[in-house]
């Protein structure tokens, strides 16, 4: 009998995948763009200090994600990670109040090795309860006939978290920001966490039916989705994340740096309206795609999509010529360029993040994480900040002090450059996803 329901959702299950997509992503801004911006405003503006941060945190991020995962598989659990996870994650958010800023220059290494030292701690507390238990339940949760629509309301929630603190907290955090004022917002961001974690005990529900996995040792288990003969068996898999992987390289090539191009080199004080305008659109777009490809199949998308990222990329970086001579071009054709390059990272995640899930073996669920994040945040958040810290480091040359570094507009088309390399597995996963897609859908009619 053909069920024609595959692809239904309850209300409650699109509850949590909204209240917990948005409020985990509300607390990764913070740690992805915010703590860069602090690290750069309040301690120090040399690139190595942004890098440390970026790529410590990738690491203990990956680390932790591996046993997440393999906790949720071994324990047959997933909503106790993701809810007491939430409520601990707030509180280490909100420690952040307590770093002493403004150092004196004796003082900035101590304190940039603190700040990345509890970046790590948050990180490892997100990554268990977000990365691992979340992405388990979603994987738990969806099928092949809505997950490019799931992944791609997920990949909107970064966007619906920028928005929220751009609009109630930016003000805190900005170059005319107290101390005061990082304190005050580092405590509200950890609280919205804390209690989308206290909301999760009641509104959250695992599948039904999910039975532990003690198959394995734990070791194997932590190590599972990273040996080899797993990768053999599973290749398709690893292309799909290999697609995520150089978009996300090319993502971190700038983001880390956003705030303070828009705001220092493009000079564009009052930012608020074009940002809150580039996410509006592109997250609307990107929902309209993703049902497109649920509809007509993700193989049709995943060239055009690509140029259209390298296309964003290299607009924005010829705003340059703009810079302090008209500005109202110079935005138009920011938001042009913005919305092409934010559309196409949220797109990604209906591509290669829907395909990813499709490839995991039935009760692998929670083991399969760990090497999502090696590929799609340990690689990116390292080659990318140092990706970038070469291009600052050049346009740099010759400056001596620390308060005259200039983040250039070029780091737009060393994006564009990364994302060149998309191709490769966007060929592969398009020649053979469609094959894995119609045999899980012909799995689900008959059901």
């Amino acid at each position: 009998m053909k069920n024609t329901k595959a692809g239904a959702l309850s209300a409650r299950t699109w509850s949590s995948i909204v209240v917990f997509g948005l409020i985990g992503q509300i607390a990764w801004v913070v740690e992805n763009m915010y703590f860069s911006r602090f690290m750069q405003n309040e301690i120090t503006r040399a690139p190595y200090a942004t890098t440390l941060l970026v790529a410590f945190s990738a690491i203990f991020a990956t680390l932790a994600t591996l046993v997440g995962g393999a906790l949720c598989d071994r324990t047959g659990k997933r909503k106790v990670y993701i809810s007491v996870g939430y409520i601990v994650w707030g509180f280490t958010i909100a420690m952040f109040a307590l770093v002493p800023m403004k150092p004196s220059a004796d003082k900035v290494l101590p304190l940039v090795i603190l700040v990345v030292a509890m970046d790590c701690i948050m990180s490892v507390i997100g990554s268990i309860s977000n990365d691992a238990a979340f992405n388990t339940w979603v994987t738990d949760i969806s099928n092949t006939s809505n997950r490019a629509k799931v992944d791609t309301v997920l990949a909107v929630m970064p966007l619906f978290s920028i928005a929220i603190v751009f609009v109630g907290f930016d003000s805190l955090t900005n170059e005319n920001a107290s101390a005061a004022d990082w304190k005050k917002f580092f405590v509200l961001l950890g609280l919205i966490t804390t209690i989308g974690g206290i909301i999760g005990l009641f509104l959250m529900k695992d599948k039904a039916g999910i039975q532990p996995n003690k198959e394995n040792a734990f070791l194997s288990d932590f190590t599972y989705s990273l040996q080899p003969k797993v990768i053999k068996e599973n290749k398709m898999l690893y292309w799909c994340l290999a697609g995520n992987m150089i978009s996300a390289v090319g993502y971190q090539v700038y983001v880390n740096y956003l705030f303070n191009i828009v705001e220092g080199t493009m000079k564009i004080k009052d930012y608020i309206i074009p940002i809150a305008i580039i996410g509006v659109v592109a997250a609307v777009g990107s929902v309209v795609v993703s049902a497109l490809m649920d509809k007509f199949g993700k193989k049709h998308f995943y060239y055009p999509v690509i140029i259209a990222g390298i296309a964003g990329s290299v607009i924005v970086w010829a705003s340059k010529f703009l810079i302090g001579k008209n500005e109202k071009t110079l935005i138009a054709v920011l938001i042009v360029g913005g919305i092409l390059l934010v559309g196409v990272s949220l797109v990604m995640a209906g591509l290669f993040t829907a395909s990813y899930r499709d490839y995991i073996p039935e009760g692998k669920e929670g083991l399969f994480q760990g090497c999502r994040m090696v590929m799609y945040v340990l690689v990116p958040m390292v080659v990318g900040p140092l990706v970038a810290q070469f291009i600052i480091n050049m346009a740099n040359r010759g400056v001596t002090n620390e308060a005259d570094i200039v983040y250039p507009m070029e780091l737009f088309l060393g994006a564009a450059f990364v994302m060149l390399f998309c191709f490769i597995p966007a060929r592969i996963v398009r020649n053979n996803q469609p094959k894995r897609h119609e045999q899980l859908m012909k799995e689900l009619e008959t059901e």
